[in-house]
């Protein structure tokens, strides 16, 4: 594997994360389009996302446990107080103990526990924190596959 391609390489490069975009980066607005022919490294990455094996692939490059927030959540009702307060719900902080698979959905889950509580969400739908964590861009590649796939 290519430095620039291991996650926990100080040569990886994350270019095709948008998340990671600095406004204040010098940038023209009246700066050239790339080049037709030019790859977009997210489409670059997609291609090597498509190929991969997740479950083999994430248990190569993420250690356990770590923290994780919840930053989605498909089934939850944005406009319900009561969501909120559930157990794993969007914007609580979690511990990551393991990973599990959906066969239906095609799908990482992570089982995580909350104070007490145990459980199990969509990977795709946390966020590991801080992005300091060495799971940090393991994790993020996979979410952003699973939302572009």
């Amino acid at each position: 594997m290519d430095e620039k391609d291991n996650p926990h390489s100080k040569q990886y490069d994350h270019s095709w994360d948008d998340d990671d975009f600095d406004e204040d980066d010098d940038f023209d607005e009246n700066e050239e389009e790339l080049d037709d022919d030019a790859e977009d490294p997210l489409d670059h990455k997609m291609e090597q996302w498509d190929e991969r094996d997740w479950q083999e692939w994430l248990k190569q490059f993420v250690t356990f446990p770590f923290t994780a927030t919840r930053k989605e959540d498909m089934d939850a009702n944005p406009f319900s107080e009561e969501d909120g307060k559930k157990p794993f719900a969007v914007g609580t902080k979690m511990i990551v103990f393991e990973f599990g698979y959906d066969d239906f959905h095609e799908a990482v889950l992570a089982h995580v526990k909350q104070g007490n509580q145990k459980g199990s969400v969509p990977l795709a739908d946390l966020e590991v924190t801080p992005k300091s964590d060495p799971n940090y861009w393991a994790v993020r590649e996979y979410v952003m596959w699973f939302a572009n796939r």
